[in-house]
């Protein structure tokens, strides 16, 4: 921060995340009143500062909040009662209670990483989700663009998939006034799905 002004792009350096908005509602008439819905973009595999993000991924199921339609993950942005042991969800302002193990010993002094100010970013190694597979991409490119500016997202795209693990899956969607999904397994023969772009 400098001065008065939130500086967005050093806050999106540290988290490799960016969101749309940069200003909570603090109520829910203010939050009916919001344009845009909250959403935030996530960059994966990008390499974050060791103070932004605890030095190892968290080998646990991550606290979720009770209620049913949010289940909305601990974080540091939540408000917690040492004293009763509770911590409140910021996204349904739902009061829920810390499991046992955290309960124990968790005080203003021990924070587990989910709640260290500075770690805006925790990764999770899920031991109860068996493994996936390898990772997948999907690039979504807006092809009304100028040509050199198409020309420019091309040498940057394949710079991507040069840094891409080996064993990723990756899908591309190209969209101006129809949607295309393309099929890029076949060299010889490209393969698109077309969709009207004014189809509901």
């Amino acid at each position: 921060m400098q001065g008065e002004h939130w500086d967005v792009s050093q806050s999106e350096e540290q988290s490799g995340t960016r969101l749309s908005f940069h200003c909570w509602p603090s109520s829910r008439l203010e939050a009916t009143r919001c344009v845009a819905p909250v959403g935030a973009l996530y960059t994966p595999l990008k390499k974050l500062p060791p103070s932004s993000s605890p030095p190892a991924a968290l080998s646990y199921d991550p606290i979720r909040c009770s209620t049913a339609t949010c289940h909305a993950v601990l974080n540091p942005y939540c408000q917690v009662d040492f004293r009763t042991k509770l911590w409140v969800c910021p996204f349904c302002l739902t009061r829920n209670h810390f499991p046992p193990h955290y309960a124990e010993n968790i005080s203003e002094t021990n924070l587990p990483a989910e709640l260290v100010p500075q770690f805006a970013t925790c990764e999770y190694e899920l031991p109860s989700v068996p493994a996936a597979g390898p990772p997948a991409f999907v690039f979504c490119i807006d092809a009304c663009a100028h040509v050199e500016e198409l020309a420019e997202l091309a040498d940057s795209v394949q710079q991507i998939l040069n840094l891409l693990p080996g064993d990723s899956l990756v899908g591309l969607i190209t969209f101006g006034t129809n949607v295309q999904v393309h099929e890029l397994g076949f060299e010889g023969l490209p393969k698109a799905y077309v969709i009207r772009g004014n189809k509901e």
